[in-house]
């Protein structure tokens, strides 16, 4: 049995078109519209300008709610919009937060049409029994629970909605029209918007991809093989297709069904503290994550043990990475935050795509510096009380108006750690995130006894070049000096008046020696070292400013000295 390829007719493929271009349209327009009127008053000024919430809350509303009246790419891009912080402040990204990918189901003929095209046989032949109520539908896909009719063995199985490659392409289209008018109107500085889309467009098509989320599965069985606490379910390879999975049941109880939790007997905060672990040593260790943990996909499985809970996860559609090299920069732009140097935290950032061309790296560091100041020295204790809206609205002000962005890779943990915080705390208000996390940060810093050692030899090495340099800057300087002085090196300068010997070459007056030969020199030396000690103070380099400051008191005593 074939089932006949979908279709959407053309009348209602132009009033989708519309809806969602509207919708698109006027929410980037918005957006636009407040950036730039805070850059404009921030030129004139006015630092203490801020977008209009109130007006961005009333758009992203609309927007949230004709979204989930669209479904299919809508909600998707909502919840993608509400982690990209370098485009919304706080208070309005709170707006699609809580915007849930929950749509009612397709009808049950589609899947079993689906199943039997899929899969090449009657659907009778595979499944001894497939529930007719599905268990979870979203906007891509569903679960039906179902019992595998050679084995017995009761498994999920999840497929895709109607027509849904039609509407992906269509929405996709329609988002790549809406950018296109967009960049011929507005500032193309405003944002990213053609990386946004690539960025989107990647991560729907890893999602409506079945065969990727199996192989994701599997990857992350490997992870947790050897962690009796974290189960993953397991994939039944002969039942899946780029439309089609079956995977192992997991029979347990969602982490905000807090009832049913204490019901049965389970801890919540040690629930909590295996959850956050699970993902810390997925961010920390090995760099590849689960990027959607809201509670519809964590699970404490029935039958484990009480005082022993054993932690579940599903749906692996949505994944992230953090490569070595990712890895590498952000212990380079932590060791940059210990040391307080802004412009090694610029280049960090700069390296892992936060910073776009044609930012203003000088104004950035100096911001950077402003907060360094602001919240350097903090005990854990203290940084765990810190105000974060009000950090946000402090980064908000820094970056507004420079081309900063969030990588997709970064704005998928930051959801993810986003999400986490807030299920660990609903779970147990009293868990410390930061207890849990510290371990992870040590070995992902390197702070055990290897890591040390490298990082000591990292450092002293800096330390050897440092040393070098500022060794060979004295014999540099007398070297040019004498250079200068002996006439090796010409000081041209027009309209010249003095005592010292001179000569007229075509208009230009050539100093080779005499006293004011030596004062310019003199004061060439205290100028350079003055400039490179307020420079390099700038940048935290304590010993080496002061050492410039040191080589600038020299020459004023050189200059007097000489007169």
């Amino acid at each position: 049995m074939r089932a006949k390829t979908p279709h959407i007719n053309r009348f209602a493929q132009i009033v989708r078109f519309y809806r969602v271009s509207r919708l698109l349209l006027w929410t980037i327009w918005v957006i636009y519209r407040e950036r730039q009127r805070v850059i404009r008053a921030r030129e004139r000024g006015d630092y203490d300008a801020k977008p209009n919430s109130e007006v961005l809350i009333k758009v992203l509303e609309a927007f949230r709610d004709t979204a989930i009246q669209l479904g299919v790419l809508m909600i998707k891009l909502g919840q993608f919009l509400s982690s990209r912080a370098d485009m919304l402040p706080e208070d309005a990204l709170k707006v699609l937060a809580d915007l849930q990918d929950e749509v009612p189901p397709a009808p049950f003929e589609h899947v079993v049409a689906v199943l039997e095209t899929e899969l090449g046989k009657p659907v009778e032949e595979i499944f001894s029994v497939l529930e007719r109520k599905c268990t979870a539908a979203a906007s891509l896909g569903q679960v039906h629970k179902a019992v595998l009719a050679s084995t017995g063995e009761t498994v999920a199985v999840k497929i895709q909605r109607p027509h849904i490659h039609q509407l992906v392409s269509m929405d996709l289209s329609t988002i790549r029209f809406v950018i296109w008018v967009v960049n011929r109107f507005v500032n193309p500085d405003f944002v990213d918007l053609v990386g946004l889309f690539r960025e989107f467009r990647r991560t729907v098509f890893e999602e409506i991809d079945y065969v990727t989320e199996a192989a994701n599965i599997k990857r992350f069985q490997e992870m947790f093989k050897d962690d009796p606490t974290i189960s993953i379910p397991r994939v039944y390879d002969e039942y899946v297709s780029h439309h089609v999975l079956v995977i192992e049941w997991i029979d347990g109880i969602k982490l905000n069904d807090y009832a049913a939790l204490e019901a049965a007997g389970f801890d919540r905060l040690e629930v909590a503290n295996r959850t956050v672990r699970a993902y810390f040593y997925q961010f920390f260790e090995v760099g590849f994550f689960h990027a959607d943990p809201h509670p519809g996909n964590i699970f404490v499985k029935k039958g484990s043990p009480v005082d022993d809970p054993v932690i579940a996860l599903v749906d692996f559609g949505m994944v992230g990475t953090l490569t070595s090299y990712m890895k590498k920069t952000l212990r380079d732009l932590f060791i940059a935050l210990v040391m307080r140097n802004a412009h090694d935290i610029v280049e960090a950032l700069f390296k892992l795509g936060f910073i776009g061309k044609g930012a203003n790296l000088t104004t950035l560091e100096r911001g950077i510096t402003i907060l360094l100041d602001q919240y350097y020295g903090m005990t854990l204790g203290e940084v765990s009380n810190i105000d974060f809206s009000q950090l946000a609205s402090d980064l908000e002000s820094l970056l507004y108006g420079q081309p900063f962005q969030i990588p997709a890779q970064f704005a998928f943990s930051g959801r993810a750690v986003g999400t986490l915080v807030g299920v660990a705390t609903g779970l147990a208000p009293e868990f410390n995130f930061f207890d849990v996390a510290l371990p992870y940060a040590r070995k992902f810093l390197q702070w055990d006894s290897k890591g040390i050692a490298q990082a000591s030899q990292d450092l002293f090495r800096e330390v050897l070049n440092t040393g070098k340099l500022l060794l060979t800057l004295p014999g540099s300087l007398e070297r040019l000096i004498s250079q200068i002085e002996s006439g090796q090196v010409e000081v041209k300068v027009n309209n010249f008046t003095g005592n010292g010997k001179r000569k007229r070459r075509n208009g230009q007056i050539t100093i080779s020696e005499g006293s004011a030969s030596s004062a310019l020199t003199w004061l060439l030396v205290f100028g350079s070292s003055l400039g490179s000690g307020i420079y390099l103070h700038s940048l935290h380099q304590g010993l080496a400013g002061w050492f410039c400051f040191g080589l600038a008191t020299l020459s004023v005593l050189g200059l007097l000295l000489r007169r």
